[in-house]
């Protein structure tokens, strides 16, 4: 049940807020973060890397967030053995 309300939410904040949006970062985030939950890594993945390409565009490289979606992009790295 949790996967296509989350998947609603990075919908509808991608239409208000646009796909650029740090809210809509964190959308997509909590999406990555739901399928890695479910061992569905190869999801998490493409999710966890645009949530880096996002946060570094519109935040920097040296922003907190960034930070900690780089952090948790390299423990998904981790947890698929990479």
């Amino acid at each position: 049940e949790a996967l296509p309300l989350a998947e609603r939410v990075v919908r509808t904040r991608e239409g208000v807020l646009g796909a650029e949006h740090p809210d809509t970062a964190t959308a997509v985030r909590n999406l990555a973060s739901l399928h890695r939950a479910m061992g569905r890594y190869d999801e998490a993945l493409p999710l966890a890397e645009r949530v880096v390409r996002t946060l570094e565009g519109v935040l920097g490289a040296e922003h907190p967030d960034t930070a900690t979606a780089v952090g948790n992009l390299a423990s998904l790295y981790e947890a698929m053995g990479r």
